[in-house]
C-alpha cells in the first residue's frame, strides 16, 4: 500500500475547497459562527470539523475513507487490523480489558501501569494480580516485568486468562519481550500492551539502539498513543490486533460503547497524517535521529548534582528521545523545571527524583546547539549533597493481589485517617499522581511504607494528583474491615 496517500485528511481538504454550506452539525458550521476573538486561532481547523455525512464515512461502520485510513495504518505496522481512537490510550486500554475478561476473570497486570488500565479493572469487575516490575537501584527507575516473575504467577494462578503490560516505560526503556510473550503464550494467556510510549517504535537498526515494539515481538492487541510521540493531535492513538486471539467484534463492540458516536475528524485525520509521516521515513531519516539523539546525550555534562540515566539498564534500552536526569538533592528535580518555565520550555515530567524531556522524531528540529547549552547551564546546582534513600525498600512482593475485590468495596464501610498514620490499613482510594498517571497507591490496597514515603515527597514537592488532594489535609479514605477498626 502507498503510505504516502493520506484518505481521509485529503478527503476533508477537498470537502473544505468546494465550500460547501452547512445544515448539519456541528453548530461553528463550518468555521462561520465562533467567537472573533478566537477565529485567527481557530478557523483553519473548523474547515475539516465536519461529521458523517456523505462521503466522509463513520468511524463506527467504516467503509470509505476512514476504512482505508484505518487498513493504511494496519499495513505500516503490519498488523491484521487498526482502529483509530479519538479518546487517547484510555478508551483502549479499556475496551482491551472488556474484550479480554469478563467480570471475575483474572488477569495478570503490570503494577505500573497507567490508571486506565486499572479504571479497566474495577469498570469490568475483573480481579488484578500485580506483577510487580524490576526496579534500576541507580535511579530509581522503574522497568519492566520480568521473564521469572510472570513465570512464577502463571504457576501460582492457572485460571488466569490475560497479561497487561506496559512497554516501553515512561522514560523509555524497553526490553525484548519476545521471551514473556512466549511464556504467556505457553500458558494460553492473551498478551495485551500500553505500548502509549512506542508508536515510533518500526525501526530495528540491527544494533538495539531503540526499543523494540511489542508488535514485532508478537503481544496479540496493543494500544499506542500517536500523539505522545508521532505529529498526531492529543488523544489520537490507535488500537492494534495483531492475532486471532483477540475477539475483532468484542473489541469494535466496546470501541462503540465507549468512544464517542461523534469521533473528532480532524483527531481522526491527524492519525492518517501522522501515519503517512512515520511511513515515509526512511533509514537515513532515523540514522540521522539516532545520531543527533546521541549529540544530546554526549552535550549535556553530568554535574556534581546530576546524572543521566543510562542508555542501556541489564536488558532494557532507552529510547534515544527520552532524556532523563536524575538527580539526589531535595528539590532540585523541582527547581530545573521552574528555571525552564522561566525561558519558556516545559518538560515532559518532573518528580522528586527526576526530570523527563522528549526530544521530537525529527532530525532537523532538535535545535542542540541552542538547548545544550542552556540546560548545563541549568543544571549546574550547587547544593549540599545527599544520599537518596531508598524508596524501593519494601517493593519485595513480586506478586500481589488486592486486598478486597472490587465487588466486596462497594458495600464496605469506610472512615477518613491522617495519611501519615495508614500503613498497613488498606486504602479507599486511589491516589495518582500526573504525570505520568500512574496510581501510586490503589484503592483496595494495603498501604505500606514505601507507599507513605513516597506519597511525602510528592506534597512536598508540590506534586500534581489526577484523583484529587483532598487526602492531604483531610485524610486517607481506608476500609473499615477485617483488621482496619480504629
Amino acid at each position: 500500500m502507498d503510505q504516502k496517500k493520506t484518505p481521509l485528511f485529503t478527503k476533508l481538504y477537498e470537502h473544505y475547497q468546494s465550500s460547501p454550506h452547512s445544515f448539519h452539525v456541528p453548530g461553528h458550521k463550518n468555521g462561520r459562527v465562533f467567537l472573533e476573538e478566537a477565529r485567527s486561532i481557530y478557523d483553519n481547523i473548523l474547515q475539516i470539523d465536519q461529521t458523517e455525512i456523505s462521503g466522509l464515512d463513520d468511524l463506527h461502520d467504516a467503509k470509505g475513507i476512514i476504512d482505508e485510513a484505518q487498513q493504511l495504518a494496519a499495513h505500516l505496522y503490519d498488523v491484521l487490523e487498526t482502529n483509530f481512537l479519538v479518546g487517547g490510550s484510555t478508551v483502549g486500554n479499556l475496551a482491551m480489558m472488556m474484550t479480554v475478561a469478563d467480570r471475575g476473570d483474572r488477569v495478570f497486570v503490570q503494577r505500573n501501569s497507567h490508571q486506565s488500565v486499572f479504571h479497566g479493572l474495577e469498570l469490568g469487575g475483573v480481579k488484578p494480580v500485580f506483577l510487580e516490575p524490576e526496579w534500576d537501584n541507580a535511579t530509581g527507575l522503574a522497568l519492566g516485568v520480568s521473564r521469572e516473575t510472570l513465570e512464577r504467577a502463571v504457576a501460582a494462578y492457572g485460571d488466569a486468562k490475560a497479561v497487561f503490560l506496559t512497554h516501553p516505560t515512561y522514560e523509555g526503556y524497553g526490553q525484548d519481550l519476545r521471551d514473556i510473550i512466549r511464556v504467556a503464550h505457553e500458558a494460553e494467556l492473551c498478551v495485551c500492551v500500553d505500548e502509549a510510549h512506542g508508536a515510533h517504535l518500526i525501526f530495528d537498526d540491527g544494533n538495539g539502539l531503540w526499543p523494540q515494539s511489542s508488535l514485532k515481538a508478537g503481544a496479540d492487541i496493543v494500544v499506542q498513543s500517536a500523539h505522545k510521540m508521532l505529529p498526531a493531535m492529543t488523544m489520537a492513538s490507535f488500537l492494534h490486533i495483531n492475532s486471532e486471539k483477540v475477539d475483532r467484534v468484542k473489541v469494535k463492540n466496546y470501541l462503540r460503547m465507549l468512544q464517542s458516536s461523534s469521533p473528532s475528524y480532524p483527531l481522526m485525520a491527524s492519525l492518517d497524517i501522522a501515519r503517512a509521516y512515520l511511513g515515509a521515513m526512511e533509514k537515513k531519516d532515523w540514522d540521522r535521529i539516532t545520531e543527533k539523539g546521541n549529540i544530546w546525550r554526549a552535550g549535556l555534562e553530568s554535574g556534581l548534582s546530576w546524572r543521566q540515566s543510562p542508555r542501556v539498564i541489564g536488558n532494557y534500552v532507552q529510547d534515544p528521545l527520552k532524556l532523563t536526569f536524575v538527580t539526589d538533592e531535595p528539590g532540585a528535580a523541582k527547581e530545573w523545571k521552574e528555571r525552564l518555565e522561566e525561558i519558556g520550555a516545559f518538560p515532559e515530567l518532573v518528580s522528586p527524583h527526576h526530570l523527563l524531556l522528549t526530544l521530537p522524531l525529527a532530525a532537523d528540529k532538535m535545535d542542540e546547539d541552542r538547548w545544550i547549552p542552556l540546560l548545563n547551564k541549568i543544571l549546574r546546582l550547587k547544593k549540599q549533597q545527599v544520599s537518596r534513600q531508598d524508596d524501593t525498600m519494601q517493593r519485595i512482593e513480586r506478586i500481589s493481589e488486592l486486598t478486597y475485590c472490587y465487588e466486596e468495596m462497594k458495600y464496605l464501610p469506610v472512615t477518613s485517617l491522617n495519611w501519615e498514620k495508614t500503613e498497613g490499613y488498606v486504602s479507599a482510594e486511589t491516589i495518582t499522581p500526573y504525570p505520568p498517571g500512574i496510581p501510586l497507591l490503589l484503592k483496595g490496597e494495603k498501604v505500606k511504607r514505601h507507599h507513605l514515603y513516597t506519597m511525602k515527597k510528592l506534597v512536598q514537592d508540590g506534586a500534581s494528583f489526577q484523583t484529587g488532594t483532598d487526602w492531604i489535609k483531610e485524610g486517607l479514605t481506608i476500609f473499615l474491615e477485617k483488621g482496619n477498626d480504629l
